[in-house]
């Protein structure tokens, strides 16, 4: 039979969270830089829409980051454990 256990994870620690705002900075400049540099000129961005889309690639990159944890926090503990009780 396979146990499934949530096991405490890196999330709340302090290291997480200052790499994870690192994350979601240069996600929300890039996702900026990417729209600007798409427009002819700065006034032919539409801002609202950049934007928008800066902020729901850092929503995506902060979820992905509470599920998947980070590579560059160490932990020896994995978000799922599936071990098999049964020998």
């Amino acid at each position: 039979m396979v146990e499934r256990r949530m096991q405490m994870n890196t999330i709340w620690t302090k290291e997480f969270w200052k790499a994870t705002l690192i994350r979601l900075i240069r996600t929300f400049l890039t996702t900026i830089l990417g729209v600007w540099t798409a427009g002819q000129i700065i006034t032919d961005v539409d801002w609202k829409q950049a934007l928008l889309a800066a902020v729901s690639a850092t929503v995506y990159v902060l979820i992905l980051c509470m599920i998947q944890g980070l590579p560059e926090v160490k932990s020896d503990l994995p978000i799922i454990d599936l071990e098999d009780k049964d020998e």
